[in-house]
């Protein structure tokens, strides 16, 4: 779901594996790609592409607070 989730975010922003790669500072296309290829994204990587995007990845609780937390690489 993950992996579907970013294609979907890379879909919607006009992104490809070369601009992400770019933009997340990897060498080539492949640093992307590679990614893909993996049984699962973690979620350092999905941060890390999330961000690349200009988006983040919000924790919203679903008690009556609705409280939230933004994850960020550190």
């Amino acid at each position: 779901m993950l992996k579907e989730t970013v294609r979907e975010v890379m879909k919607a922003k006009g992104f490809t594996n070369a601009l992400l790669a770019e933009k997340c500072g990897y060498k080539t296309p492949s640093g992307v790609s590679t990614k893909f290829e993996r049984k699962t994204m973690n979620v350092h990587t999905l941060i890390k592409f999330l961000e690349a995007m200009d988006c983040e990845l919000v924790i919203r609780s679903k008690t009556t607070d609705k409280s939230e937390w933004v994850l960020k690489n550190d």
